[in-house]
């Protein structure tokens, strides 16, 4: 991505000769050769290529809310039994659960956000 300040130290945008209009934005990324090919250069993210991305988002979100839910009761099952056994086993079961689907959740919500 060609940031700001690398087109406004670029010397080639203020070398023109007398009449010459002065350089647009289109004009200095041209002569800026971009590795991307141009891809990274432009404005092309719009709402229709996040609406699906949104849409799976909220799926997975209800997904593991229902989950959850599972999840909760059998701890609840485990923990009807007061034997430090089953206690033990309930706590895991919450650990587990927040070890790797938490963990998960919060890094496609923050994947999600990176999405242009």
């Amino acid at each position: 991505m060609i940031k700001l300040k690398d087109i406004l130290s670029e010397s080639f945008a203020w070398d023109r000769k007398f009449g010459e209009p002065l350089p647009t934005l289109i004009d200095v990324m041209n002569k800026k050769n971009c590795d991307c090919g141009g891809d990274c250069c432009g404005i092309s993210e719009g709402p229709d290529e996040q609406r699906p991305a949104d849409k799976e988002v909220q799926r997975i979100v209800k997904a593991e809310a229902k989950l959850r839910e599972r999840m909760l009761k059998l701890e609840q099952i485990f923990l009807r039994d007061a034997r430090p056994e089953n206690v033990k086993i309930a706590k895991d079961i919450k650990k587990v659960y927040k070890d790797t689907v938490t963990k998960f959740m919060r890094e496609m919500i923050k994947l999600r956000k990176k999405m242009k």
